[in-house]
């Protein structure tokens, strides 16, 4: 049997690392809007790489699972080095979500999960979202295009992300998303109107 060599680690060595530069990799449902909005996140002490679902639109998440599983195999990385997991529950059962996380915790794998998609994330950016806000992604796209035309004047465009727009707003979307978890020890937000980062 032949042995393959590792890959690099993944960093962007451009922004002048430093020896504890810490990587974030995130393997994702989407294929563009959370790479797009992850892309803001670098700087010399933390680095963020997505894995985003490819063109074969495999996104269910055991084939999110699968993919963060092989970077990890085909990389060297560094004991300080994150792995996550973000998935969506819009389009999934109890069942399929609770394999899914339980084997990304024995993995070692944290776990970035939306109730019922990303987009509430982006819209905790804005305001706090209530039970009435959140029924279904389309809803919340809705909102968070909304809340999007009050504050920037345009509304929401998924393939195209200001992300520029998201940045001033990032603790309140942290306070935001802490405030709709009232179940933390919850593997993933069991109402429509929780959405947590673990």
């Amino acid at each position: 049997m032949a042995l393959t060599q590792r890959k690099k680690r993944p960093i962007n060595r451009s922004l002048k690392t430093l020896g504890d530069t810490r990587l974030l990799i995130i393997a994702t449902e989407g294929r563009i809007t959370e790479k797009q909005y992850f892309a803001q996140f670098h700087n010399r002490r933390v680095q963020v790489k997505v894995i985003p679902t490819g063109e074969d639109n495999k996104s269910s998440p055991e084939y999110v699972l699968r993919r963060l599983k092989d970077f990890r195999q085909k990389h060297d990385l560094e004991v300080n080095d994150e792995l996550w997991l973000m998935i969506d529950v819009d389009r999934w059962k109890d069942k399929k979500l609770s394999s899914v996380t339980k084997e990304a915790k024995a993995s070692g794998f944290k776990l970035a999960v939306s109730n019922p998609c990303f987009e509430t994330w982006l819209l905790c950016h804005y305001i706090l979202p209530t039970s009435i806000t959140i029924v279904s992604c389309q809803q919340i796209t809705e909102q968070l295009s909304n809340e999007l035309k009050k504050v920037h004047k345009y509304g929401y465009n998924k393939a195209k992300l200001n992300t520029d727009d998201f940045k001033p707003y990032v603790e309140q979307a942290i306070q935001n998303a802490r405030a709709l978890d009232n179940n933390y020890s919850a593997r993933w937000p069991l109402k429509l109107e929780h959405t947590f980062i673990k």
